[in-house]
């Protein structure tokens, strides 16, 4: 049973906007702590079961995980880092799901259907749903809050954290470039052969970069098509 509050366990994009919320929260003098980050099937379950099968109220309608999902990562749950007041206070939650929703994010609190205060997500502005994250389709790397201020001010530096969210977002963006009309023929017989068979998704990814791990795997295809 899986049900981590680990930050760096939730997508790259996501993490990182993530403990740059938590600063902003720090600023404004905002005492938050992040109390949930991924879950698996099993614990959504258990969860689940709260309420209906075992004691306690209800505090989910979801059998699956969806944006918490392990294989996501796109959402964390957090509350005030006050013992006692962890959940009494409704401001400190509009006040601190303010700040993520200028960053981008989308916060539970404004559910009309089951309004969850303590729940960040990232659905890229509504547009991802949780059946669409069911059947792995996953939003876009989310921009990290800032990074276009800072790259535009030339007495800064990019940071290694922010290279690497752009550069995520730009393999994610060749990855769905759709493939040109001029290589039907080949893409053709390779996916015939069997020595192209995408991703788990059945993402072929004509336009993506090819590692040296993925080049051995097409030489070894190529190489036993060929009775070597």
């Amino acid at each position: 049973m899986l049900n981590s509050r680990d930050i760096s366990l939730l997508r790259q994009d996501v993490a990182a906007n993530c403990r740059l919320w938590l600063e902003r929260c720090r600023a404004a003098g905002l005492s938050v702590l992040v109390t949930s980050t991924v879950r698996d099937r099993e614990y959504q379950e258990f969860l689940y079961a709260r309420g209906r099968t075992r004691p306690g109220s209800i505090v989910t309608n979801g059998k699956v995980p969806t944006f918490h999902s392990d294989t996501a990562g796109l959402a964390w749950d957090f509350c005030q880092n006050i013992k006692g007041q962890e959940y009494s206070d409704p401001a400190f939650f509009r006040t601190a799901a303010g700040l993520a929703k200028e960053m981008g994010f989308s916060w539970g609190g404004d559910w009309r259907s089951f309004p969850d205060s303590p729940h960040i997500q990232w659905d890229a502005g509504g547009k991802w749903s949780n059946a669409q994250i069911l059947a792995g389709k996953l939003p876009p790397p989310m921009p990290l809050y800032g990074a276009q201020a800072s790259v535009d001010k030339e007495d800064e530096q990019m940071t290694a954290e922010q290279f690497d969210v752009m550069m995520q977002g730009w393999l994610e963006r060749l990855k769905n470039e759709p493939p040109s009309q001029w290589s039907e023929g080949a893409r053709k017989w390779a996916e015939d052969s069997g020595l192209i068979k995408g991703d788990q998704q059945g993402n072929l990814q004509y336009h993506s970069l090819v590692t040296r791990e993925q080049l051995v795997v097409f030489l070894q295809r190529l190489a036993q098509q060929s009775g070597l």
